[in-house]
């Protein structure tokens, strides 16, 4: 609300105008907007009781909110504490809502020529605005600073609560609330009123709510930091399904939600969330987007890990993309102060994609922005004009196709255990913390495919020549019988997890059997092509640490014998199988990357990181398995703490693109894929090792459609020309090859392709005759195979308009 002067019409059109105007870019390309208003906390809507002058308290701060009722874990001080963001602040009354609401559909679709709705947002914090209902009034609803032993937590809402009784009218409980209301049923009855009257088109769950209330820690109600508590399991997820129930059947309107910070896997196993049956029930339109935690704490890869995961099956058809513009409660704006004006936290969840029950690839149906405005009310126009270009940039080369890479989720089977077998949600809280600990470590994961909609995508050929990355639980029964057909098919399958998640036949394919287990620091043993440390004279020799409470148990793997052991642990005497292949089965066994999370003497509990100085970077090991099946993304690194680049590799127009987002950029990157090294266009490249190695930016964004191998080191680069003649579409010219085999990928619907190698390797635009070669025949599938390149070629052609 803060842009609006004030309530009066000529301010909500003028400033609507304003809004709209600056981001109409994108809405043009867009089929409807949405506006999402965030009044206040939500308690706007818990308080409503029809009176349309009674006034509201809305987020006219800055800073933390109700900070008099001690609601959060961190220090609160004065420079902190919420205070008005100017010294006039005009009071809000519901009426005003109600000619905002309007305003804004009524100037939106008069200047977009789209349809507009307008979104209320229910919260269930303290950060935004002063909430006596929560925090005063009705504190039983409010989860406790140590429920469960979870240390000192912000204190939120807990969706499957049970109020009070409350004497006084509110719209859905003209009599009073009586004791033992659930809150679900209360929130419902009240959104159901407060929207219609206000005009709203839709609700916003936001922080968690409805999923957890502990959504910013990986502890909860069913892990405390240092044990499962799978006794509670069954219980918790009762409860948040009753609290949907009650909920939906008291609002009709549509919802959105946020989810928590982190994945369906850990989600289930530090707090019970039942994802699956929370998407049967219909509840929302879309899962919960990406999450904006990677400005917060740089973890992209949680952010990556935990998109893909709810997007394995989705409520209805599409999913949402979410970036984090800008923070109109408090004093950091992440375009400015996190991002520095870099898009690469557009460009790499763009990037990510998933299978449809009919295997086809779907991209994010939905682009949101939190938020258009900053916490002094300021509408910057470079906000829009910047954001707006990269994100129609990124749906330009949007994914057409599964990536290289594809992650094979079992959503139904975490869930189905978990009703049979609740002691079982340890698994996927490991497993989806070491695919996310992998992706940190460059693993380029962003297509991700259900076990349920596995069979539709055997069956139309979407997941031919892929690497599919699978948890050991999935290697049974029908799911195995599919993976099975894929690698006769050409594909490869890297398994990760405890093999005893696997069933015999599973295990028989990875080559492994089981014995006993070793669990503590080990010595990790293995010949696996590994980062380069720029500032190590030696190997670096480092423990790993496998905790068997956070890691599915203790390693019991030994390789059959005509496995390939990749890796090897070893505790004194005992050896143990840590990575293998066989054939195009591969498996990495994986451990947790921290450690659990001990009370500190402040009352706080922290997951801590494993230090990379003492400590092998488990993560890392799936990304070196990938390279012995042909998918090789390595880094030359500082030191051991020196980070590398979150990354992704999608397909588009037979394109290869790479996206990603380098911490720190003294690290340089390489990489091998299946049809050789990648010479990224616009880019110059060393290739040594059959690898070609770049130093990045903070933003990756590159297409690669020249591919090399060769014998010789040596500078490549691939540019773009002026398209010529003019019936090309597109020109590239790429040099530096020495009896090297090439290969071009173009558009699989290009009419016509013209090359011109070696010498001649040189376009006179001024009209001499060029010597060129019509190869469109030599075009099989999209690929043109040059053998015994020496010097530069250029390669020019037609699409089919």
């Amino acid at each position: 609300m803060k842009p609006f002067p004030s309530w009066s019409e000529a301010d909500l059109e003028s400033t609507a105008a304003t809004m709209f105007d600056q981001w109409r870019d994108l809405v043009g390309a867009a089929e409807s907007a949405a506006v999402l208003l965030w009044i206040a906390d939500g308690s706007e809507i818990l308080q409503w009781d029809l009176d349309l002058d009674r006034e509201v308290t809305w987020a006219s701060s800055v800073g933390f909110s109700n900070t008099e009722y001690d609601p959060y874990s961190h220090t609160v001080t004065p420079d902190n504490t919420a205070q008005p963001f100017r010294e006039h602040v005009p009071p809000l009354r519901y009426r005003d809502i109600r000619r905002l609401v309007a305003a804004i559909r009524r100037v939106g679709e008069r200047m977009l020529g789209v349809p507009v709705t307008v979104g209320a947002t229910f919260d269930p914090g303290p950060e935004f605005a002063t909430s006596r209902f929560k925090y005063e009034e009705h504190p039983e609803i409010v989860a406790g600073d140590d429920e469960q032993r979870l240390g000192k937590l912000i204190r939120m809402i807990r969706a499957n609560s049970v109020l009070h009784a409350d004497e006084r009218a509110f719209a859905g409980y003209p009599d009073g609330v009586p004791d033992g209301t659930v809150f679900g049923e209360f929130l419902g009855r009240q959104a159901a009123s407060y929207l219609a009257e206000m005009g709203f088109d839709y609700l916003w769950l936001s922080n968690g709510f409805g999923f957890s209330a502990y959504s910013w820690t990986p502890l909860g109600e069913t892990y405390n930091g240092d044990e499962f508590l799978a006794d509670r399991v069954a219980g918790v997820s009762a409860t948040l399904l009753e609290f949907w129930s009650a909920f939906l059947r008291e609002c009709p309107f549509p919802v959105e939600v946020r989810g928590t910070n982190f994945s369906t896997g850990i989600d289930l196993g530090g707090d019970a969330v039942p994802t699956r049956e929370i998407y049967a029930a219909g509840a929302f339109r879309n899962p919960p987007p990406n999450s904006p935690w990677g400005p917060l704490n740089e973890d992209f890869g949680i952010e990556m890990s935990g998109y893909l995961s709810r997007i394995a099956e989705v409520p209805s058809d599409g999913f949402l993309f979410r970036f984090y513009v800008n923070d109109p409660w408090f004093w950091q704006n992440p375009w400015w102060d996190f991002y520095n004006r870099e898009p690469f936290d557009i460009y790499l969840p763009l990037s990510v994609s998933r299978l449809d029950d009919r295997g086809a690839v779907r991209t994010a149906s939905d682009v949101q922005f939190l938020s258009i405005d900053t916490e002094r009310g300021e509408l910057d126009p470079r906000a829009g004009r910047e954001v707006s270009g990269h994100v129609l940039r990124a749906l330009e080369s949007a994914p057409d196709e599964a990536g290289p890479v594809v992650w094979v989720y079992p959503f139904d089977e975490y869930a189905d255990d978990a009703l049979a077998d609740p002691e079982s949600v340890r698994h996927p809280y490991f497993e989806d913390w070491y695919l996310t600990a992998a992706i940190n470590a460059g693993t380029p994961v962003n297509t991700v495919a259900s076990t349920r909609s596995l069979s539709a995508a055997v069956a139309a050929g979407s997941l031919d020549g892929r690497i599919l990355v699978v948890p050991t639980r999935a290697l049974r029964g029908t799911v195995l019988d599919l993976l099975e057909t894929l690698t006769a098919r050409g594909a490869s399958v890297l398994a990760y997890g405890p093999a005893d998640r696997a069933d015999e036949r599973g295990r028989r394919l990875l080559g492994l059997v089981l014995g006993d287990g070793i669990e503590g620091d080990l010595k990790l043993e293995t010949a696996l092509d590994a980062d380069t440390i720029a500032s190590a004279s030696t190997p670096v020799r480092r423990l790993l640490r496998h905790s068997s409470t956070l890691s599915g148990g203790a390693v019991r793997e030994i390789a059959a014998p005509d496995a390939t052991v990749l890796a090897s642990v070893r505790s004194g005497s005992e050896v143990r199988a840590y990575a293998t292949r066989q054939g195009p089965w591969a498996w990495a066994r994986g451990s947790s990357t921290f450690d659990r999370a001990p009370m500190d003497d402040h009352g706080f509990r922290h997951s801590r990181p494993l230090d990379p100085r003492e400590f092998e970077e488990a993560g890392a090991v799936l990304g070196r398995v990938l390279g012995e099946l042909g998918v090789s993304c390595r880094f030359t690194r500082r030191d051991a703490t020196s980070r590398v680049a979150v990354q992704s590799l999608h397909q588009n127009a037979n394109a290869t693109w790479l996206n990603g987002y380098l911490a720190d950029t003294t690290t340089r990157a390489r990489y091998r894929l299946p049809l050789g090294a990648p010479v990224f266009t616009g880019l110059e490249a060393w290739y040594a090792y059959g690898h070609t190695e770049y130093s990045f930016g903070k933003t990756l964004h590159a297409e690669a459609r020249v591919f090399v191998q060769q014998q010789d080191a040596a500078t490549l680069t691939c540019r773009e020309l002026s398209p010529y003649p003019y019936s090309m579409t597109r020109t590239l010219k790429a040099t530096g090859f020495t009896d090297a085999r090439v290969t071009v990928t173009v558009p699989r619907d290009a009419a016509r392709v013209i090359l011109v190698r070696d010498d001649q390797a040189a376009l006179n635009l001024i009209g001499d005759v060029v010597a060129s070669r019509d190869v469109t025949a030599e075009v099989a599938d999209g690929r043109l195979a040059l053998e015994h390149v020496t010097g530069s070629i250029i390669v020019s052609w037609s699409e089919r308009r």
